[in-house]
Order: structure tokens, then sequence, then C-alpha cells
């Protein structure tokens, strides 16, 4: 399966505006060290915009400040501080929705999918953009599908299913529906695991066919539907993943 890429729809150039924009809103003893960081943030001087930022905030709290604090800490993979300093960016200006995007980013960079969800249900709360919140809910399905392969592997099915059944309710995520055909069959549940595989053929992007057809297959072997099992379990040979188990059934179906 190849591995699904996480979107990150950053808002950071949002922030590049010039002295003239911030000298009516923010103290103009902090414009200066925070335009100083702007222009390292733009030549990846990250330690240096960050020993900028900081002089700023220390003349005012102002939530771009420490949105862009945010940012440098993110640059320089300090996760942590960054999670700190986008709370603070909440904090000072909750309607903010990039700061609520951004740390769900860190958040799902950090595996914490739970938090990096309720951010991201922030922003699709809050949001208008299209584009956003497309790629929001991207990204929410991509966390629900990494807590039902939690859930998975200490075999709570019905746990990962209720997981997966919620990522595909956000995108049509070709692995959640595998997954989610997998665990209908463990759970004996054939009509569902037929019923996901077909949703897994139908949006494939990024897994290949024969995990579907082979959970098709059993399936119907498991409703004595001997004819229908064959030609999905001989669709299944042909990914090498797959040929051996699938070959194995089709024996015991002759």
């Amino acid at each position: 399966m190849k591995k699904e890429t996480f979107l990150i729809f950053s808002f950071v150039l949002m922030l590049f505006f010039s002295y003239s924009v911030f000298a009516q809103t923010m103290d103009s003893a902090a414009v200066k060290p925070f335009n100083d960081g702007l222009d390292k943030m733009q030549k990846a001087d990250y330690k240096g915009a960050l020993s900028d930022f900081e002089a700023a905030l220390k003349v005012e709290k102002d939530y771009r400040i420490y949105y862009q604090l945010a940012v440098a800490e993110v640059k320089l993979n300090n996760l942590n501080e960054a999670v700190t300093y986008y709370k603070s960016t909440i904090q000072a200006k909750p309607d903010f929705e990039a700061a609520y995007n951004d740390l769900g980013n860190v958040y799902f960079s950090m595996s914490k999918y739970q938090e990096a969800i309720d951010n991201f249900q922030k922003v699709l709360d809050t949001s208008k953009d299209s584009t956003l919140q497309n790629a929001v809910k991207f990204n929410m399905s991509l966390a629900y599908t990494n807590l039902g392969q939690g859930a998975d592997k200490v075999k709570n099915y019905k746990k990962a299913i209720g997981y997966l059944n919620k990522a595909v309710s956000y995108n049509n995520y070709d692995a959640a529906y595998l997954f989610l055909a997998r665990d209908y069959f463990l759970l004996n549940q054939y009509d569902n695991t037929i019923k996901a595989c077909q949703n897994a053929l139908k949006y494939k992007k990024t897994i290949g066919e024969g995990g579907p057809y082979y959970y098709m297959g059993v399936a119907y072997s498991k409703k004595n539907d001997v004819k229908k099992a064959k030609e999905s379990l001989e669709k299944a040979k042909a990914d090498p993943v797959y040929k051996a188990v699938a070959e194995t059934v089709l024996k015991s179906l002759k």
C-alpha cells in the first residue's frame, strides 16, 4: 500500500505583513524585532527568528507573535514548545483558525491523533474556506484511520470499526475501507465486509486490488456463494501479497 501523504495546509505566509500594517495594531517597540524575525524566517534562519520574536513578545503579548514563535519552533522540530505557543495564540485570539489547523498538524506529527482531530474540528466549525476544509477533512480521515489501526493492534475490532467509519465519513480513503473490510470479516459481518471491499475498489488510490478482492472472496465463501468467492479470489491472486492466501482458500473451495 502506498503511504498516503498528510496534507500540510499552513498559514505562515498570512502573517508576513509590512511595518505599516502593524504600526496601527502592535506596540511600535515590538514591530521592529517582529519584522526582523519575519525576514529571518524567509531566509530559513529559524533560530535567529526565534530570538527576534522572543524580543517582540517581551514588549507585547500579541497573538501574531505567539503564532510566529510556534512556527519557528516547528521549523526547529521543537514540537512541545510549538504546542505551547500555539495554545497561547489561541488563548489570545480564540477565533484564529490558522492556529487550530497548525496545532492539529503538530499533534498529528506527534501521533496524538485525538488531539489533532479536536483541533481540526475547530477549523471545520469556523472556516468558510472550501480548500482548507477539504484538506482538513482529509487529515481527519487519516487521523481516524490511525486511531482505528491502534485499536486493531489490541484486537478491539468494534472500536476500530467505529474509528474507521468516522474516517470514511470525512474522506473516501481507500485504505480505511480495506481495514474496515478486514475488521468486519473478523467479526463475521460478511455483508459489511463485501460492501467495504466494494468501496475500497471504487475509491482505490493508494492500495492494490488484492486486499479488497481477497476479503470479498473469503466473505463470499462464508456466505456459501462459491461462484463469487472464486471470482474474487482469482483476482486477488494477481497481487503477490495475497497470492498465497488466496490460493489456499481457492483450494478449500474445490
